[in-house]
């Protein structure tokens, strides 16, 4: 075999390498289940207080960016300029929570909220929404007490709180196109006595999706 043949021998396996590679590699991103999980920190400005019910409504915005996550599952932020540090927006949120006092906080153990019109969009343009038939339901768990509280800012009460709800992907493209799941939280809520009107939170959450079959 002279050299010319040889060479392209070899350049036709490398060919079908790549291309081997390519689908692989594909195939990784976009199998199913996608599970991804992000530290999301949120802020939140009071929307309406309803009289009969005594319920709450806050707008919440939100950037999650993905954490690491040690040998021993400890989960840490990233700093900013890490340069895998893939964030997703969250926007059009509206959380409502059930009556309470915040004065009186120790006689409402567990307050239940909900949370409509949930946006997540991604840098590739894949969105997920929350999932009307499937609505994100959470509880604030004043119960376990004040998480970690602040002498220097007393009137900031800092509560567990947890939630899970059904996503559905709705911009058509990305890696999550077509996709549906549930998203889950595990984070804290903090509750100013001072300043009513906002609300801050931060949680890990994590996201599953897949491409959705009907049921035989």
């Amino acid at each position: 075999m002279n050299k010319r043949n040889w060479l392209k021998i070899i350049s036709a396996i490398a060919m079908c390498g790549t291309g081997v590679f390519a689908v692989s590699t594909a195939g990784a991103v976009t199998s199913d289940p996608v599970e991804m999980l992000y530290t999301f920190q949120a802020t939140g400005q009071f929307q309406g207080f309803d009289p009969s019910t005594g319920k709450s409504t806050y707008n919440i915005s939100a950037v999650g960016q993905a954490p690491i996550v040690k040998e021993n599952g400890l989960v840490r932020p990233r700093n900013d300029g890490d340069d895998d540090a893939y964030k997703v927006i969250l926007t059009n949120a509206a959380i409502t929570f059930g009556a309470f006092d915040f004065q009186n906080i120790k006689n409402y153990p567990v307050v239940n909220f909900s949370c409509t019109g949930c946006k997540l969009t991604y840098p590739d343009g894949s969105t997920l929404t929350s999932d009307p038939s499937v609505p994100l339901e959470g509880r604030a768990l004043f119960t376990y007490g004040a998480v970690a509280p602040n002498p220097a800012t007393p009137n900031v009460v800092t509560v567990r709180m947890a939630g899970c709800s059904g996503l559905k992907e709705t911009a058509g493209v990305g890696k999550l196109a077509g996709k549906a799941g549930t998203i889950c939280f595990n984070g804290v809520f903090n509750f100013d006595a001072v300043n009513p009107q906002s609300i801050t939170g931060s949680s890990n959450c994590t996201i599953v999706t897949h491409t959705p079959f009907p049921l035989q």
